[in-house]
This record gives C-alpha cells, sequence and structure tokens, in this order.
C-alpha cells in the first residue's frame, strides 16, 4: 500500500508504519527543548526567543558536526559569560541523545533516513541536513500531529496528583506524567463527566465568592472580621474620654462579581485536571456573577456562555448539547487575540478575569505577549488557575507561562476542587494586591521540606 508523502508516514508491503524525516525533526526540537529547560534549572537566563533562534541556527549548520553544533547553541541561547560553565556541562548529554535518537529513527525504524531508503519524492536528506535543507527546523514550536503521524512530545511534571479518572499515570516513575500534543483531535464533551461533589461544589463557591471580596470594595461590621475599623473605633472613644474600650472589626461587603473566565480545554490540560470541578467553575461562575461570560479556548476560542447558564445542574451535558468540542492542541495568544476582536466588552476596568491553563502555548509568542497586555490593561485583575503549579517542582519557566507571569496578579495551582480553597484563603487573607500565589502554598513548603528530609 502506497504511503502519502505529506501525511508524515510511509507504508510497504509487509511493514508496519515508519516514520520518515518529519520523525527526526520532531526529535531534534525536543531535544533543543529539554536542553534549554535543563538549561534554565541551573539558572542560566536563556531568553524568551532563543528555542527558535538555536532552532533556525542548527538548520543552517547542520547536525553532523559536533563542533558547529555546540558553537551554534552557545551562541544563540547564552546571554552571559557566566552561563558558559553550566552550557558546557549540559551539551554532552544533549549531542549523546541527539544523535542517539537521530540513529534509531534512521536505521533501527528503518524510515526513509535509512540506507536505501526513498521517500516519495526521492529527495529525502539524511538526518545531518545542513544548509541546503531551510526547512529542516522551521521554527522552535512542537511539531504538529498530521493525520497519519505522532508529533507528540511527553512534558513530565511530578503532580502527586490523581488524573481526572481517578487513576494513577502509567508506571513510569513519575507520580504523574503529562504528555503534551501541539495539536491533537478534538471531540464532543463527554456529558459522561460526573458532577462535582458537595465538597467539591463548596470549594468553588468558596473561590468564586473570594473574587467578588477583593481588596477595595466596601465593607461592613463584623464581630470577627479580619480588620480592625478604625475610624469606628475612634468615633467610638469620644464617649469614654479618648480611650478606646473596644476595636470594632469589618469584612468585605459581598460585591456584584463581574467575571470573564477562559478555560483551556487543551488535552494537555484535560489528562491532569479534574473536570468536573473545571466545569462546576465554569457552572458556579456563571450563576453567581452580576455579569459573567465564558470562553473555552483550544487552538480556538468559543463562548460557552448560555450553555452553562443553561446547564442546570449538568454543564458536560449541557455543553455537550451545544455541540461544544475540547481536546487537541493550545495556541493561548490566538485565544485572547480573538476575545479582543470578537467580544472586547466580555472585559472592562471592573471585570475579574480567570484564565484555567497549563501555559504550554504553541502559537506565536509575540501574539500572546499582546493578548496579556490587553487583558492585563483592561481588567480590574486577572487570575491564572494552573494545573501544573500544585507540583513543588512547579516554575513559571516555559514559554507560554513566561510570558504572562508579569502581568498576573495571582498564579495558582489547579488540579482538584481543593486547591481552590487555598487560593480563596489567600485572597481574602491578603488580596491580590498581597503576597499570593502557587509559592504562598503552605502545602508547596511542607512537600519540598519532606522531599529535603527524605533526600
Amino acid at each position: 500500500m502506497a504511503g502519502d508523502p505529506d501525511s508524515g508516514i510511509e507504508r510497504r508491503a509487509g511493514e508496519e508504519s515508519v516514520p520518515d524525516f518529519r520523525a527526526a525533526r520532531t526529535h531534534v526540537l525536543t531535544e533543543l527543548f529539554r536542553l534549554i529547560r535543563d538549561l534554565r534549572r541551573e539558572n542560566v537566563d536563556v531568553p524568551a526567543s532563543a528555542s527558535q533562534d538555536a532552532a533556525r541556527a542548527l538548520a543552517r549548520v547542520g547536525l553532523g558536526d559536533e563542533r558547529r553544533v555546540e558553537a551554534a547553541l552557545r551562541a544563540t541561547l547564552l546571554s552571559a559569560a557566566a552561563d558558559a560553565a553550566a552550557f558546557d556541562e549540559a551539551f554532552p548529554e544533549f549531542w549523546h541523545r541527539l544523535r542517539t535518537g537521530l540513529d534509531r529513527i534512521g536505521t533501527v525504524e528503518r524510515g526513509p533516513t535509512a540506507a536505501g531508503g526513498d521517500d516519495a519524492d526521492g529527495d529525502r536528506e539524511s538526518p545531518d541536513g545542513g544548509a541546503d535543507d531551510p526547512d529542516l527546523l522551521p521554527d522552535a514550536d512542537p511539531p504538529e500531529m498530521d493525520g497519519d503521524g505522532d508529533g507528540r512530545v511527553e512534558v513530565r511534571i511530578p503532580t502527586e496528583r490523581r488524573r481526572a479518572s481517578g487513576d494513577r499515570a502509567a508506571a513510569s516513575g513519575d507520580a504523574d506524567a503529562r504528555r503534551y500534543s501541539a495539536v491533537g483531535g478534538s471531540e464532543l464533551v463527554d456529558a459522561a463527566t460526573p458532577a462535582a461533589s458537595e465538597a467539591g461544589r463548596a470549594a468553588v463557591e468558596r473561590f468564586v465568592d473570594a473574587l467578588a471580596t477583593l481588596p477595595g470594595r466596601r465593607r461592613r461590621r463584623a464581630p470577627a472580621g479580619p480588620a480592625v475599623d478604625a475610624r469606628g473605633a475612634l468615633r467610638a472613644s469620644l464617649e469614654t474620654g479618648g480611650v478606646p474600650v473596644e476595636l470594632p472589626r469589618t469584612e468585605p461587603t459581598p460585591s456584584e462579581l463581574r467575571c470573564c473566565l477562559l478555560v483551556d480545554v487543551s488535552g494537555s490540560v484535560l489528562d491532569t485536571i479534574d473536570r468536573s470541578a473545571l466545569l462546576a467553575l465554569a457552572e458556579r461562575t456563571a450563576s453567581r456573577a452580576l455579569d459573567a461570560r465564558v470562553f473555552l479556548f483550544d487552538t480556538d476560542l468559543v463562548e460557552a456562555t448560555d450553555a452553562v447558564e443553561r446547564a442546570d445542574g449538568d454543564p458536560a451535558g449541557a455543553l455537550r448539547a451545544a455541540s461544544v468540542e475540547w481536546g487537541g492542541g493550545t495556541r493561548i495568544g490566538h485565544a485572547f487575540e480573538t476575545l479582543r476582536r470578537s467580544a472586547p466588552n466580555a472585559v472592562d476596568r471592573r471585570t475579574v478575569v480567570v484564565v484555567v491553563s497549563d501555559g504550554l502555548d504553541v502559537g506565536d509568542p509575540e501574539t500572546l505577549e499582546a493578548g496579556i497586555t490587553w487583558l492585563a490593561d483592561r481588567a480590574s485583575a486577572v487570575v491564572w488557575l494552573n494545573p501544573l503549579a500544585v507540583s513543588p517542582a512547579f516554575e513559571p519557566s516555559s514559554r507560554g507561562m513566561s510570558t504572562v507571569a508579569p502581568y498576573v496578579e495571582g498564579l495558582f495551582g489547579f488540579a482538584e476542587a481543593d486547591d481552590l480553597v487555598e487560593a480563596a484563603r489567600q485572597i481574602e487573607t491578603r488580596g491580590l494586591g498581597g503576597s499570593v500565589g502557587y509559592q504562598h502554598d503552605p502545602r508547596r513548603t511542607a512537600s519540598a521540606a519532606d522531599g529535603g528530609d527524605s533526600a
């Protein structure tokens, strides 16, 4: 059976599917991202655009000469001479993994890059393609996954959490394993997704209510309020000769919440987050807020406000009835740009924007930066809920997350409903203007301490 040269897979008589040169390109990009990750873990200041520059440099110098590859990556990934030692330590492992993987793709799997293998056009390069192959590494985004090909890149971050199904990830040495696909298939929302438990709904309600009590709103007297009513105490002291007998306290007055909820429903998020808690958050936001808009996005943005408002306790069924799909890849910047273009009135100076996403973006970095800048300038506050941030090892170092982090008032972990309780507690206590976020979660500190004791 003849193979489709554009599908990324050829089939030969009596043989299984074998990867063509696209598989080699996927491997190169994967190892490049792994090298950048390792450098950043060693506190190397790798520029946000360095991955694209490095990929283009590799396309020019080829992959056959170790010294040329090392010089190209050193020039594109490093911005300070002090980082050279960390690079020298990380490069040998990168080179070994790169060459070993290319050899495996070219020989063990008997792809078109193997000896004697030709593709449909008869002009395939070897894995050492160089300057004559400008499309070797067109950009530094994770490669797309064609209909018959597998362009997936594994991103593993231990979370110590169960999947939405309640099962642990497959045995891999990690507590949880994320498989991230830049572009994958999407499907209708699973109407069989169970409703959130009573405790889960309570956690969601507390979080949504906390957004309505942000600092700067009106306050009211409360016997056990978190703040002292200084003016009230001064007035009361006039009746006792200037000596305050008691200190009245206040608490924030529940306000008319205006919220824009943007939910990333890509496969990488759905594989980690508790879907019932995610849908409960959407439903509670729509019912609690005076003015609420709910949008779902993966590679595109769709509004789901009407469906969620009509959910009547079954948001999954309502979204399915509305023919809403989820899954696939993620283009966060494109989603923000679509919101700005098609529904700009969904966000104003009184609106709290809540984004649920793991920050793994495959779109244009400039589009993402322009989108988050617009949101931050236009909204009252931007709160980001990231399922990866529940891990003690989490740092906002991915390209997407590092771009948006400076514009976010609060970045919290959210993999299950209980995580929203901690986010609500911080917002209630300190407000979004205070020290809030995943790094102030006492559970993270406790996990890090336990890991240090066991080491």
